[in-house]
């Protein structure tokens, strides 16, 4: 199996799918999979095994991006209820794309 280019690690399933709708909406593919803890580390999880180095951590609460190269804090934050915006979003950033205005 390749790594991913991308890999989101959520404990919500809804949180998860709808993850994945806005990536696909973008044209991009995402690894979404599940698994347990705090958004933050799940994310840095992710961005460590994932191709470009972007990670998304995830619960029925909080999603987080991380970015391999990026210190600490998270690149990009968000309530789990903007999960297909915070997809779309993701997707954009892992394809170099610029973000839309909200």
């Amino acid at each position: 199996m390749t790594e991913p280019l991308v890999r989101a690690l959520v404990s919500d399933p809804a949180t998860g799918a709808a993850l994945a709708l806005g990536f696909e909406e973008e044209g991009v593919p995402v690894t979404v999979e599940a698994a347990q803890g705090a958004p933050d580390a799940l994310a840095r999880r992710a961005a460590g095994s994932a191709v470009l180095g972007i990670g998304i951590g995830g619960d029925a609460h909080r999603l987080a991006l991380v970015l391999a190269g990026w210190p600490a804090r998270p690149y990009l934050e968000d309530s789990a209820s903007a999960a297909r915006e915070f997809g779309a979003a993701a997707a954009r950033i892992a394809a170099r794309r610029p973000l839309t205005p909200t």
